[in-house]
């Protein structure tokens, strides 16, 4: 891990989502998550809400063009401006619409982009709507997962180049550290904004929204219920996070997960081990086992 990474905190702000269908994508999470709509200038679909955005665009249906990480100020951007450059890493012009223009982007082995910078000052508001089930409850945009058929190498970028904290690591053999099947990574002191699971190809695994606590699990089940949506996987508890969860699927059978209580951990804390099994997906009940 690069201790002295300027990147923290770097909350997960926006992702992109792409559809052959962008608007019936849009739709269906403007409906069930309670975001108001923008058409922005480069054809896209600004989705916002209270503590969360997405962007949606036309493109292969479940594809990820990238994760926008937000910094606090200008000068903690010119900091992480100066650090990628100074690991000898390409920097690419950023394809946020969201963000500033002088965003840094950078792109990880496995080909995914992180977007690290600083919300436009022009973006449109929210509008204040009291009472409307979606957007009276809290769901803050909180991390973004990842498969890869490339682990090792995508650890040593996020521990070694970035410079994300390594929360906590799952192993299929507890006894031999290079066993790891899954990590989990922190840019602020959530348990994780960021994790890689192995799998035999590189692709998209969920995004997450963060609740204000069980009670909230409970009323968004019962808004996804009254619109029609089944819950796919949950509700339950992870391991690692220790976050109770639940997940429905999108129009792509993209997963996506509504948690609450997810673990807070300093900069300094130790990653910890976890045995590869189905109770550290979930300590409940059934996990959802990747290939």
């Amino acid at each position: 891990m690069t201790t002295d990474s300027p990147i923290w905190p770097a909350p997960l702000d926006h992702l992109r989502l792409d559809s052959d269908a962008p608007d019936r994508l849009a739709n269906f999470y403007a409906d069930l998550l309670g975001f108001d709509r923008f058409e922005l200038a480069d054809g896209t679909r600004l989705l916002q809400g209270p503590g969360r955005r997405l962007v949606i665009g036309r493109g292969e249906p479940g594809a990820r063009p990238y994760h926008g990480f937000r910094l606090r100020d200008r000068a903690q951007l010119d900091a992480v401006r100066a650090f990628i450059a100074g690991q000898g890493i390409n920097m690419e012009p950023s394809p946020s619409a969201v963000f500033d223009p002088d965003a840094v982007a950078v792109r990880d082995p496995d080909g995914w982009l992180s977007v690290f910078g600083l919300p436009r000052a022009d973006l449109p508001a929210i509008r204040t709507v009291n009472g409307v089930p979606g957007r009276s409850f809290t769901a803050r945009l909180q991390h973004v997962v990842v498969a890869s058929d490339n682990l090792d190498r995508m650890m040593r970028w996020y521990e070694e180049v970035l410079g994300f904290a390594p929360s906590d690591y799952v192993l299929a053999d507890m006894d031999d550290p290079g066993s790891r099947r899954v990590a989990f990574y922190r840019s602020d002191e959530e348990h994780h904004s960021f994790a890689v699971f192995a799998a035999s190809e590189t692709k998209a695994d969920h995004h997450a929204y963060e609740t204000g606590g069980w009670t909230d699990i409970r009323d968004w089940a019962d808004h996804f219920a009254n619109k029609g949506e089944k819950i796919w996987w949950g509700p339950g508890r992870h391991g690692p996070g220790n976050n109770l969860f639940f997940m429905i699927q999108d129009p792509h059978g993209d997963p996506v997960e509504l948690s609450a209580e997810i673990e807070h951990m300093p900069r300094e804390m130790a990653p910890r081990l976890w045995p590869a099994e189905e109770r550290t997906l979930n300590l409940w009940g059934p996990g959802w086992i990747r290939d």
